[in-house]
């Protein structure tokens, strides 16, 4: 059992992590419906697409939509304040542990709040994420910052130091405004300056910290797909 608490600020986007199991559920899934939120103003049906506190999934070329509504429809027929689908039914979807989204919040819905995903994690010490060629969004499937230098990938091709940031494997890191970026190459120096096969900072570094706070995802822009395999 267990929680991690996001805090989210008025017309900003979030990048967000899936990192908790319902609780007697699929030990790898978690339903949107247990996404808890704090500080948030409930949208209406009529105006969810401009007004409401939205939750976003990139799904390869566009993106699915949810929205935090006063007025969804639950199983029973009945209106309820939850995240719903645009159909304005109460959502019942569920995402794998390790899955990225954004959380787009209107600036008159929020000032500052939090959003808080609760349950269990999930067993096991390595999680397993695929990623697509092209862009992915994948969270941290655990709920501590995730080491660059603990995440094993497969069927990624390491870039070259010189030509990285346009053929290289990339992560991207969304600090509230811009990107940082780090690059999985196979020159990367580590701390005794060898040259490894390694995630790197732009100045061709090894990384060896921690990329995320608890609870954020980011995007992974690969020209192959391919999987990365998160440790604790």
């Amino acid at each position: 059992m267990g929680y991690a608490t996001q805090k989210i600020i008025g017309g900003k986007l979030s990048c967000v992590a899936y990192q908790f199991a319902d609780v007697g559920a699929n030990e790898d899934f978690a339903s949107i419906a247990t996404l808890s939120t704090t500080g948030l103003t409930a949208g209406q049906f009529e105006t969810m697409e401009t007004e409401a506190p939205c939750i976003m999934f990139y799904n390869g070329s566009t993106y699915d939509y949810y929205y935090y509504i006063s007025d969804a429809y639950n199983a029973e027929g009945n209106e309820v304040t939850a995240w719903a689908i645009p159909a304005g039914d109460v959502a019942t979807d569920t995402k794998k542990l390790g899955t990225g989204f954004w959380l787009r919040v209107p600036e008159a819905t929020c000032t500052e709040g939090t959003l808080t995903a609760a349950g269990q994690v999930g067993t096991g010490s390595t999680k397993t994420v695929n990623i697509d060629q092209g862009l992915t969004l994948v969270g941290n499937p655990f709920p501590t910052a995730a080491n660059l230098s603990k995440v094993e990938t497969t069927g990624l091709t390491a870039g070259q130091f010189e030509t990285m940031e346009t053929e290289a494997p990339c992560i991207m890191v969304y600090n509230g405004s811009t990107y940082d970026y780090y690059y999985y190459i196979s020159d990367a120096y580590n701390a005794d300056g060898n040259e490894v096969t390694a995630w790197a900072n732009p100045a061709g570094d090894a990384v060896i910290d921690g990329i995320t706070v608890t609870g954020e995802a980011f995007w992974v822009r690969s020209p192959t797909a391919g999987k990365l395999t998160f440790s604790l």
